[in-house]
């Protein structure tokens, strides 16, 4: 039955691949290499281990590739640059935390940067800003009950 599941999520990935239009590969990459740095990048997403310090060259060697693959693989795949796409993925988790965990309120901007991986408040701030087009400030302010 795994093997069904497995073979049913590498098919879908495929189409959604495809779906993005990234075909044909221009990548100069081999497609089952793309294919397996993309299920590589998708685990590392739902273990969240972008809340850890990561560079692209570290990240490359958890996932057993090299930069230079990996970096084009987002450029091309997620259209953002691999800073881009680590600081996506720590806001992205704490818009949802934020909005179904009412504890994540209370936090300053100081911990909430901390949290998702941050090394400084003002990183945190910035990025937060570009993802949303608001400070976290104001997106707290938001939150609160009236």
């Amino acid at each position: 039955m795994k093997h069904y599941i497995e073979k049913a999520i590498h098919t879908f990935k495929r189409f959604f691949y495809k779906e993005r239009k990234m075909q044909p590969n221009t990548l100069e990459i081999p497609e089952n290499v793309i294919l397996d740095i993309m299920d590589k990048l998708s685990d590392f997403e739902q273990s969240k281990g972008f809340f850890k310090k990561t560079t692209l060259q570290s990240l490359a060697k958890k996932l057993d590739t090299n930069p230079k693959y990996l970096s084009k693989i987002i450029n091309s795949y997620y259209e953002k640059n691999f800073s881009t796409y680590i600081n996506e993925l720590r806001i992205q988790y704490l818009l949802k935390e934020l909005n179904s965990n009412e504890t994540f309120h209370t936090l300053t901007i100081k911990t909430l940067a901390k949290k998702t991986g941050f090394g400084s408040t003002e990183a945190f701030t910035k990025a937060f800003k570009k993802y949303t087009g608001v400070n976290p400030s104001n997106y707290l302010q938001t939150l609160k009950p009236k």
